[in-house]
C-alpha cells in the first residue's frame, strides 16, 4: 500500500513541477513584448439609447434632436472624451410586436460605472425611456500617433 502511495506522490509532484515550468515559462514571455500592446488596459463602456418613447412606442423628436440631446449629456459627464454613433435598434415589447427604433451608441474609455449611471439617467428622462442598454467591456487602449 505504502508503494502505492509513494508512486502517486511521484506523480503528483512531477505534475506539478510540469505544471510550474508551464506558468513560470508564459510569465517570463509575457514581458517580452509578444503579442503585447503598449497601451494601458482599462474598462470601456458602451450605452445603447433607443430613441422610441416609452409611451407612444414612436420617437417624438427628430434624429438631430436626440443626436443633441444624448450629446448634451455626454459632455456633461464624459468632457475627456467619448464617443457617439448611430446604429438602428430593434427590440420586442410585451404584446410581442418588434420595434425598430433610431438608436444612439456611445462609448466611454475609462469611465466608472457611477457617472455612467448619471448621465443615463439623465437620457432615460430626457427621451422618456423605461430604460438604456449598459455594456462594460475590458479593453486596450492605445493612443497612436504614427512612426
Amino acid at each position: 500500500m505504502s508503494n502505492k502511495i509513494s508512486i502517486a506522490a511521484i506523480i503528483i509532484s512531477i505534475i506539478s513541477l510540469c505544471s510550474s515550468a508551464v506558468c513560470l515559462f508564459f510569465a517570463l514571455n509575457a514581458g517580452s513584448g509578444a503579442g503585447k500592446s503598449d497601451g494601458s488596459s482599462g474598462i470601456q463602456y458602451v450605452m445603447y439609447v433607443g430613441t422610441n418613447d416609452k409611451d407612444t412606442y414612436q420617437r417624438e423628436h427628430t434624429k438631430e434632436e436626440c443626436h443633441a440631446i444624448v450629446d448634451d449629456v455626454c459632455l456633461k459627464y464624459f468632457s475627456d472624451g467619448y464617443t457617439l454613433q448611430e446604429a438602428t435598434g430593434a427590440w420586442t415589447d410585451e404584446e410581442n410586436n418588434i420595434s425598430h427604433e433610431y438608436t444612439l451608441v456611445c462609448y466611454f474609455d475609462n469611465a466608472d460605472r457611477e457617472t455612467v449611471y448619471k448621465a443615463a439617467d439623465d437620457v432615460i428622462a430626457a427621451l422618456n425611456q423605461n430604460s438604456v442598454l449598459i455594456e462594460q467591456d475590458n479593453i486596450i487602449i492605445d493612443f497612436y500617433s504614427g512612426k
